[in-house]
């Protein structure tokens, strides 16, 4: 059950983190009463409001109404009403592709007739359905939706069906970058009389500090090896090893480098945040690292140049407290050798 969870958690987050925080979707449709509710077939307009979650089983927490006029009633001639459903849904997301999704809902909600007839009144009911999700662009989708409602008063079902559009609003707000602060270099030791350079990296012995460094590995000033490294800021929705095309380019930088100096090795390190176990957080770090490393090859960079590594959770660079900091936390880091 365990691992069914994590797939549907890693699934739902292909789409990325919600870049918006409120989604607005009127719609139209057809509901189709059964058993003894004694209203007939109708149509309705609606309108939903929906606030965007980043939960691990809860996407949506939606508020909407759907309105019908004129609905007659069985058996009883001449006699209508207008009659409302007020409801509100727990929604969770399933992506299929880049574009499409499906979602499911649970929800409760209250019926209102403006005329009543004999036992056909007021009253609560109880929801369940499944949806179909086209995204159009990052902030509009098309919906196709299906519910069952299960009456209280009667124990009877309608069957509602929908279609829609939805509307993404309400930006959520980027994390600023953490200032860069530089360190300031120890001033070097001063110069013995006896001037040697053991082992050969072409820094005096008095100011090595990476004394026995191989031979060809290119160094500082300081004697230690040169390691040149490069935040891809190719951070990841939650739970998710999918590269997003808007790191394409930065990971293109990557590959320049690479392809300009044949004679370098790069090392790609994937990182997590805090949520969940440390041991899932170790993989999922890794498929990180492999996702980017499959987009160098891509872009012609030798997979024998190519060393990836997994840390987890344990090398942050923000606070996991924050969402803002988790998000940050996700990511995948390159550094280059030269050997």
């Amino acid at each position: 059950m365990k691992k069914i969870a994590l797939a549907l958690c890693a699934a739902s987050a292909l789409f990325g983190a919600n870049t918006y925080n409120y989604e607005f979707t009127p719609v139209v449709g057809y509901a189709h009463p059964e058993g003894t509710q004694g209203i007939d077939d109708q149509k309705f307009i609606g309108l939903r409001i929906a606030r965007n979650l980043d939960m691990f089983l809860l996407s949506q927490l939606e508020l909407g109404f759907d309105y019908s006029k004129n609905v007659t009633f069985e058996n009883i001639l001449g006699r209508e009403t207008d009659l409302t459903r007020y409801y509100i849904n727990l929604i969770k997301d399933f992506p299929l592709t880049d574009v499409f999704s499906v979602y499911g809902l649970l929800g409760l909600g209250y019926q209102d007739l403006t005329h009543e007839a004999n036992d056909i009144e007021d009253g609560g009911f109880a929801q369940a359905g499944l949806g179909l999700k086209y995204k159009v662009t990052d902030n509009f989708a098309l919906k196709a939706e299906a519910r069952d409602a299960l009456d209280w008063n009667h124990g009877s079902n309608t069957f509602l069906y929908s279609l829609g559009f939805a509307v993404s609003f309400g930006e959520v707000a980027k994390a600023a970058p953490a200032p860069v602060v530089e360190k300031v270099a120890p001033a070097p030791a001063p110069i013995a009389p006896a001037i040697g350079d053991e082992d050969g990296d072409g820094v005096f012995d008095n100011v090595d500090r990476c004394p026995g460094t191989p031979k060809g590995v290119v160094v500082d000033e300081y004697g230690c090896e040169k390691v040149i490294r490069l935040n891809l800021k190719a951070n990841f929705a939650f739970d998710s090893a999918t590269v997003s095309p808007e790191y394409e380019a930065k990971i293109k930088e990557v590959a320049n480098v690479m392809i300009d100096n044949p004679e370098y090795r790069v090392i790609l390190e994937g990182h997590t945040d805090s949520t969940g176990p440390d041991a899932y957080n170790q993989k999922l770090s890794l498929k990180r690292a492999n996702a980017v490393a499959s987009v160098l090859e891509k872009m012609g960079v030798s997979k024998s140049k190519i060393t990836t590594e997994g840390f987890g959770e344990s090398k942050p660079i923000a606070s996991n407290a924050t969402k803002e900091g988790r998000a940050q936390n996700r990511r995948v880091e390159a550094k280059f050798r030269n050997k």
